[in-house]
């Protein structure tokens, strides 16, 4: 399929995956996604936001060879930073780099927007596979996004830590929609049980606005996609599993964003680089 735009006709879209816990499948879905906006004719930016760890790019099968921390010392551009995955995807990993953002100069930042402003018009989608809980890593990528993807599981402490991190990002002053996906669910009445539990907490509390996405249904395929380090939707595309994930981009992407991203990227990596700045991040960044 061919995935060039014309006149940069489509506004860039940044959406974040997250979790108020880890194991719900937060990865499987960001990487996923990915590969099915890609296929669709989007150009793809996946951003690996979980410091340390680069869940998608293992799902994905790939080795990236540089990371963002790279860029930022200034060892390669941020294209050459670039690694190509599945379906022409992009995927910026990032490695250790953005820890380092707190302790960047005024002439350092300069150029990274200046390299980040290159890229603008080589995507239609950015989506950011952020870390799993309450902490600043999380919170760094995610209050950044226009929109975000909570994944949530039934076990009651699945939903618990996901009021907590919709809590801290309302917080944050994040006033975007969360996008509600739950996983695993043994049918669409327990999916959409579940995610009422969740308005009627943060609706009560912190006047969020959630919005149910779509559920994920048990599927051994998902298990055995991980091991073979390739995409679920690649290599068991008639699975149950599959076959939710296209009904959810379709629906997800199928739809304008939730507010617009002005400025594209150099405007996203503004706002990290500015709460990077701020005296809780830094003391954090130096702890």
């Amino acid at each position: 399929m061919n995935n060039k735009r014309t006149e940069k006709t489509t506004p860039l879209r940044v959406i974040a995956v997250t979790s108020g816990k880890g194991g719900v499948g937060k990865s499987t879905v960001a990487a996923n996604l990915a590969v099915i906006a890609a296929r669709q004719g989007r150009r793809v930016l996946l951003l690996d936001g979980d410091l340390g760890l680069a869940n998608a790019e293992i799902l994905l099968g790939v080795a990236p060879r540089f990371h963002l921390g790279h860029v930022l010392d200034g060892s390669v551009s941020i294209r050459e930073a670039l690694t190509e995955g599945p379906h022409g995807i992009k995927i910026l990993s990032a490695g250790t780099g953005v820890l380092q953002l707190a302790r960047l100069g005024s002439a350092q930042k300069m150029r990274i927007i200046g390299e980040l402003d290159t890229l603008d018009d080589d995507f239609d989608l950015v989506i950011a596979d952020s870390a799993a809980g309450i902490g600043d890593n999380m919170t760094f990528f995610v209050g950044a996004c226009q929109e975000t993807i909570l994944v949530v599981s039934p076990e009651p402490t699945s939903l618990t830590d996901a009021y907590a991190a919709v809590k801290v990002l309302s917080q944050q002053g994040m006033t975007g929609v969360f996008h509600v996906l739950v996983n695993p669910a043994a049918s669409e009445a327990q999916a959409r049980e579940v995610f009422g539990r969740l308005p009627r907490l943060t609706e009560r509390f912190l006047h969020a606005r959630l919005r149910y996405l779509g559920y994920l249904p048990r599927d051994e395929n998902i298990h055995r996609a991980v091991m073979m380090q390739r995409p679920l939707v690649k290599c068991f595309p008639l699975s149950p599993s599959s076959r939710s994930l296209e009904q959810i981009a379709d629906k997800l992407l199928g739809e304008p964003a939730a507010s617009r991203l002005e400025g594209g990227l150099k405007i996203l990596w503004q706002r990290l680089l500015r709460e990077s700045s701020t005296p809780a991040r830094s003391s954090l960044a130096s702890e």
